[in-house]
């Protein structure tokens, strides 16, 4: 039964969809209007945008949190406790920015090396 449906679809696909192979997709005859033409150099290059969109998330998501454990620090009322776990917030907040930086510059210059075929500079 599975194989007369997989055969039905088939049949009742356009003759253009049918046609495409795999070649034809990966060169871009038929990406959509307005779809990125590259991975990694260029303006629109998808790879670069993903990893901007992704470090911007990190940066708000860092800021938020450094502001929450400056509020934390602010209303411990100096309870040892709650005065550590506030510095804890800060100080991982602010490590996991330093990381998100590096991890940026190390992607960045990865990139560069693929795109460019040497490493010359990033194309982010």
């Amino acid at each position: 039964m599975l194989v007369l449906s997989a055969l039905t679809a088939v049949a009742v696909l356009p003759r253009s969809a049918r046609g495409l192979s795999l070649m034809d997709v990966i060169n871009g005859a038929y990406r959509g209007e307005g779809q990125p033409t590259d991975l990694f150099a260029g303006g629109d290059a998808l790879i670069p945008r993903m990893i901007n969109l992704m470090l911007f998330i990190v940066g708000i998501l860092a800021i938020v949190f450094l502001i929450f454990g400056g509020i934390r620090y602010v209303i411990s009322g100096g309870d040892k406790t709650k005065v550590d776990a506030a510095k804890n917030t800060i100080l991982y907040a602010i490590v996991g920015l330093v990381v998100a930086i590096l991890g940026y510059a190390v992607v960045n210059w990865v990139i560069g090396i693929v795109s460019n075929g040497g490493g010359s500079g990033g194309v982010v």
